[in-house]
């Protein structure tokens, strides 16, 4: 890169990475938040809550590092603007490449820190966090259940203990109302929380499960000898989702063992996971692109430069929005797969099509038109106001 392209360079990467650190915090303080009522049922948990929820914090930097990307370039490239940088540079007759070279090169970047967390950090570190959720239920489970009440876990779950002896527990009962069409109760003699490696199974013994439909009044019993529940949720460690596809590594996804059960049961949800971590690095390029077409053409001080940011953050949800809901539906339809490594190519290729053309989204008339919209109405609203007070009796008698 030349002395000017790695000035743009420098100066796009602080941005991003202040916007990375600035968009990961906000979502992880939320995300914790959201589990802080662990806190009040768990002894452990008071000590590991931090850790587990740092956890967390690769997946959430590496879904928002597209977003810091393109605030960050936009950011850069409307400073340009704001200090006549991109006029002189246009002036001097450099070609656009000036300044789309280390815009890409910024997006490469952040695929390559995408790819890396995505292969690599991302499986251990969900590992590591719902271990650490399992063992937190089971603290729930031994050691805050009090003997002979009901206590109510979630809005929708109500267990109660007989007795607690450690990791052995008599007289289970579970209230189980979370699906919309089913009521189901579960009854046990007894129960034990069995470690399995890293992971701990709530097994029932000598017990009945009713279900109960909530449109009906007839239940259906059920008489088992054992029953295996997953503690990282509290709900049955059989409906093949105790270990999830986000805790395996990308070989397993690409060559499972046919004999897994979990694969056997759903292997779209391999499908999904594996295509997610395999484009989403994407985005990052597509992103940089897409800063460039709505803030790399040189304007004056007087073009506004908030219409860019505002068509790239647009855009961008837009286009990841589009994503989700495909991604979505390749576990049911593995086919679906193609579209979505179609998606951020075709964005690609778009954006380079309209860099290409010297295509200025902010002076299109539509565009401009919209922008002005508050501005008019604002000022329409100002001169009512005026004519209303010019023509009330106390201006007639001033």
């Amino acid at each position: 890169m030349t002395l000017l392209e790695r000035y743009i360079f420098r100066r796009a990467l602080i941005s991003s990475v202040g916007s990375l650190v600035s968009l990961a915090l906000i979502v992880w303080i939320v995300q914790a938040l959201s589990r802080i009522d662990i806190v009040k049922t768990s002894a452990s948990a008071a000590g590991n809550i931090l850790w587990i929820a740092l956890m967390l914090l690769p997946d959430l930097a590496a879904g928002v590092v597209p977003f810091a990307i393109l605030i960050g370039a936009i950011q850069v490239l409307n400073g340009l603007n704001a200090d006549s940088e991109r006029a002189v540079i246009a002036a001097s007759g450099a070609s656009m490449r000036v300044i789309l070279r280390p815009i890409i090169y910024l997006g490469l970047a952040g695929g390559i820190l995408v790819l890396t967390v995505a292969h690599g950090i991302g499986p251990l570190a969900s590992s590591a966090f719902y271990n650490g959720i399992r063992s937190i239920n089971v603290d729930t489970i031994t050691l805050f259940l009090r003997p002979g009440r009901f206590e109510r876990v979630s809005p929708d779950l109500v267990i109660s203990v007989g007795e607690s002896n450690g990791s052995i527990i008599e007289s289970l009962f579970i209230q189980d109302t979370r699906d919309p069409n089913l009521d189901l109760t579960y009854f046990a003699a007894e129960a034990s929380i069995l470690d399995q490696g890293d992971q701990s199974v709530l097994m029932l013994f000598d017990g009945q499960l009713h279900r109960k439909p909530k449109t009906g009044n007839s239940v259906s019993v059920i008489e088992f000898q054992t029953y295996a529940f997953d503690l990282s949720n509290l709900r049955p460690a059989d409906d093949g989702d105790w270990t999830r596809t986000s805790e395996l590594s990308t070989l397993t996804l690409i060559a499972p063992d046919p004999d897994d059960e979990i694969y056997q049961k759903k292997p779209g949800r391999y499908v999904e996971e594996a295509t997610d971590r395999f484009t989403s690095w994407l985005y990052c390029v597509a992103f940089a692109l897409w800063a460039i077409v709505c803030a790399g053409q040189p304007q004056t001080n007087r073009q506004a430069s908030n219409a860019a940011m505002t068509l790239g953050l647009a855009g961008a949800v837009a286009l990841k929005a589009v994503a989700f809901l495909a991604l979505s539906m390749v576990s049911p339809n593995p086919s679906m797969a193609i579209f979505v490594y179609l998606l951020p190519i075709a964005a690609c290729v778009f954006n380079a099509l309209l860099i290409m053309r010297g295509t200025n989204l902010a002076q299109i008339p539509i565009v401009q038109r919209t922008f002005d919209l508050p501005r008019r109405l604002l000022s329409g609203l100002r001169k009512s106001l005026n004519r209303q007070s010019s023509g009330s009796p106390e201006s007639a008698i001033r």
